[in-house]
């Protein structure tokens, strides 16, 4: 896979509003479980990393190094670099991981995908049934 193809993919994923750019967000999306996959360039400085791998540790998020550095990120995502950026949401994360060719992690991503679509359904269909008027 071209790094050019996987930067210009997250750059949709950014104009999208999908991605989390700077460690500060990274670690709240993964905090708060938003975040599907983290992507950390190769020359992040180890700080920053150790910092990423205890975000991700508890949500357990993949942590990806696709062989970039952040000049090439940040410049990608509009700003002069970037040390880390999250993918949240699971389809876009599902499309990149295939990008990646990682079918290990693509059939994570879409097992997590399969259950928020039941969970969202399951929350449709009791929002339905509880729509009742008057006695």
């Amino acid at each position: 896979m071209d790094n050019n193809e996987i930067l210009t993919f997250v750059g949709l994923i950014r104009r999208a509003g999908h991605l989390a750019v700077g460690a500060d967000d990274v670690a709240e999306s993964c905090v708060k479980g938003k975040a599907r996959i983290v992507l950390l360039p190769d020359d992040t400085a180890a700080n920053t990393v150790k910092w990423m791998e205890s975000a991700v540790e508890r949500k357990e998020v993949p942590i990806l190094r696709p062989g970039i550095t952040k000049k090439d990120l940040g410049e990608a995502l509009g700003v002069g670099s970037c040390a880390v950026a999250a993918v949240c949401d699971t389809g876009l994360a599902i499309t990149l991981s295939k990008k990646l060719e990682m079918t290990e992690l693509t059939a994570l991503l879409e097992q997590k995908l399969a259950r928020e679509k039941r969970r969202k359904a399951k929350k449709l269909a009791g929002k339905a049934n509880s729509s009742k008027r008057g006695k």
